[in-house]
């Protein structure tokens, strides 16, 4: 590669590498723990055939799902691999904003000046690499479904206009680029819906990089082209319609879509253009007002910004200049560019949240082009370029600080949700949040104050309900605790982790029976509830329902197949249940799985103990106390084994002696004396 294209790419990685590194340690936040922690399909890449049996595939963003399958078999639930995978991807996006851009340059290359344009992919990049509204897309985990779709989208652009511009020269269709654009625009699929816009964004692409021609006869010649575009759309429309649970149902959103829409209208303009513009005060949970009504004058602001921007959007891109036309073709299509990539998430599809930080990152590639071009002009019309150089320069400087910065918010929950709630008082969330990770960290009072702050704006916030609910749990203040639970399951009755903080306090009191059906209410709300199948096969135990206990252990094996416990308690199960051989096989797994467990053997040597095998049955029982020498059941068993089937006095009497030492009091304290007595008398003097 030339020196000349090699140094501005390497200054890139380096700078990201730079602004990014605080963030490696930073921990997993909100939506990891569903989409990361909880998915069971998620943790290796021998589950990736499990995952792509799915049904809903195609609704799980499949290609983020494997990235993660990836980051598990590297370093499991260690966040760095997780951190290192978005920052690098963040560059690759980076560096293929530097290569369209260049490429872009190359195209322009015919109109003149050059000199003042020279320099704008590098400033682009840089800017795209460097600007704090990206924050949230990277140091966020996952949110890397817009970084993926991002490198997807752009390197789709460039490969197809690298084949239309070798068709144009040489008269060679350049299949390879075309089928390289259609992989990588399928595997934007698998990434993100937002892909959708691609098409669309090809015919922009040709009007303000490729073609010479005024708009109106631009549209003239590709008007029977542009009416192709309503096919994609179609699809998408009925995918979201037939497959994905209706076209207006994208998330649980409770909004309708002409709220939604109407909504949007002042989202676009005064939350997202104003973070472009002036990054500050970024927040994970913006407390963007709901616009409902729309005889509201003051509603229609953000269409009357929005009229505006639109406005001086078709005057830039239908006037030529010949003096600032590759600055004034940048601006355009950054405009454009911005506008498309926002309507599939600001248009009328309600989804969860009215306003998301990473939802900008596409977009933003649009305000680099833009930003760029702008800059261009300046240094073009302006004589003060060395001002213009060293305010850019500056600007530059300010978003690595605000980077570095808004990093540290992203340290933990308890700075990330601080954070949001000094910004956003008035949501009841980031109380929750807040509250959520003192409890993690055991510092329960200041828990409890933020649960009952949130509560305060919300009395029926079944989060804080129910979270309130477990704090009171764990300080064993159970009637409190359950009626904290119940009050949030007259909210949310299918709110799974209310069910199981039900069962968990019902079983402590005593009630056996309900806390089995609160377990089994929080399976059927969640079918991958690890915890409630784990907690409800040993409940089952205890109340002798043999088969239902060992189906639990069953399901839970086949999310978590390592857990050493899960195998042991199957193996209970199959015991009594009279299945000797498959019991055997599970406690051989158990004790395989975590040699340090030496409850395995003692039941390993039991089931040998019935089958008449005394020999392999001292050797599992030595096992036992070879990790556990403190266990008076093993030391007794042994005992009674030496003396009824070795005739080993000696042995015999030193494990009943101890067994008695560790357990003086146990139910058959007063027989073992005796039989000491018995052996000790008819040992010779």
């Amino acid at each position: 590669m030339n020196p000349s294209l090699l140094f501005p790419r390497l200054i890139l990685i380096a700078v990201i590498g730079l602004v990014y590194s605080n963030t490696f340690l930073n921990s997993f936040h909100f939506d990891d723990l569903p989409s990361i922690l909880e998915k069971p399909w998620i943790r290796g890449l021998d589950k990736i055939p499990e995952f792509l049996n799915k049904e809903s595939l195609l609704f799980l963003r499949p290609l983020v799902i494997l990235s993660f399958n990836i980051n598990y078999a590297i370093s499991e639930f260690e966040v760095w691999s997780y951190h290192l995978f978005n920052i690098i991807f963040h560059a690759l996006a980076t560096l293929l904003v530097y290569q369209l851009a260049l490429k872009v340059r190359n195209f322009l290359e015919d109109f003149s000046p050059q000199k003042s344009f020279a320099c704008l992919p590098f400033f682009a990049a840089m800017v795209f690499a460097l600007h704090p509204l990206n924050t949230q897309s990277v140091t966020y985990i996952s949110s890397r479904s817009s970084i993926m779709v991002t490198v997807c989208y752009l390197s789709a652009l460039i490969l197809f206009f690298d084949g239309f511009s070798k068709w144009k020269k040489t008269g060679q269709k350049g299949w390879a680029n075309f089928i390289g654009s259609g992989f990588f625009f399928f595997l934007g699929g698998l990434s993100k819906e937002i892909i959708v816009t691609f098409p669309a964004m090809l015919f922009i692409f040709h009007y303000y990089f490729i073609s010479r021609e005024t708009p109106k006869v631009w549209i003239a010649t590709h008007a029977k082209w542009i009416a192709l575009l309503v096919i994609p759309l179609l699809a998408f429309v009925s995918y979201k319609q037939f497959a994905a649970g209706g076209l207006l149902s994208a998330s649980s959103a409770y909004l309708k879509s002409s709220t939604w829409f109407l909504t949007q209208t002042s989202v676009v303009p005064f939350e997202y253009f104003r973070k472009m513009l002036f990054p500050f005060n970024m927040n994970i949970d913006i407390d963007f007002p709901v616009l409902s009504n729309w005889l509201e004058p003051t509603h229609w602001l953000g269409m009357v910004a929005l009229g505006f921007f639109i406005f001086f959007w078709i005057r830039i891109s239908t006037r030529d200049s010949e003096t600032v036309e590759i600055g004034r073709r940048f601006a355009g299509f950054g405009m454009a560019w911005i506008l498309l990539t926002l309507l599939p998430t600001s248009s009328f599809i309600p989804l969860l949240d009215v306003a998301v930080e990473h939802r900008t990152y596409l977009p933003m590639v649009g305000l680099v082009f833009l930003m760029a071009g702008v800059f261009g002009c300046m240094r073009e019309l302006l004589p003060v370029t060395k001002l213009i150089n060293y305010s850019a320069i500056l600007i530059l400087i300010f978003f690595s600080l605000g980077v570095m910065v808004r990093n540290g918010d992203w340290k933990d929950e308890v700075t990330l949700w601080s954070d949001a709630k000094t910004k956003s008082p008035n949501l009841v969330r980031p109380y929750n949040n807040v509250g959520e990770a003192y409890d993690e960290l055991g510092q329960y009072d200041k828990a409890i104050a933020e649960f009952k702050g949130s509560l305060k704006l919300n009395p029926n916030y079944f989060f804080g309900l129910n979270n309130l609910g477990n704090i009171y749990g764990k300080q064993r203040k159970l009637p409190e605790a359950i009626d904290y639970f119940e009050r949030a399951l007259k909210q949310k009755p299918d709110y799974s982790p209310a069910h199981y903080n039900l069962a968990r306090a019902f079983h402590l009191i005593g009630k056996r029976q309900e806390a089995a059906e609160s377990y089994r209410k929080a399976i059927k709300s969640n079918p991958f509830f690890e915890q409630a199948f784990y907690n409800l096969a040993f409940l089952a135990m205890e109340l002798s329902l043999f088969d239902e206990a060992l189906e639990n252990f069953e399901k839970f094996i086949s999310m978590q197949p390592n857990h050493s416990k899960a195998h042991f308690g199957a193996g209970n199960a199959l015991m009594m249940k009279g299945q000797l051989d498959l019991a055997l096989t599970e406690y051989r797994k158990s004790a395989q799985l975590d040699p340090s467990f030496a409850f395995p053997y003692l039941n390993i040597a039991n089931i040998q103990m019935q089958t008449k095998n005394i020999p392999a049955a001292i050797e599992n029982f030595e096992k036992a106390l070879s990790i556990d020498p403190a266990m008076p059941a093993v030391h007794l068993s042994l005992g009674m084994v030496y003396h009824q089937y070795q005739r080993n006095t000696e042995k015999a009497l030193g494990h009943l002696k101890e067994s008695l030492r560790l357990a003086p009091k146990q139910q058959r304290a007063e027989s073992i004396q005796s039989l000491i007595q018995e052996l000790e008398n008819k040992q010779p003097t």
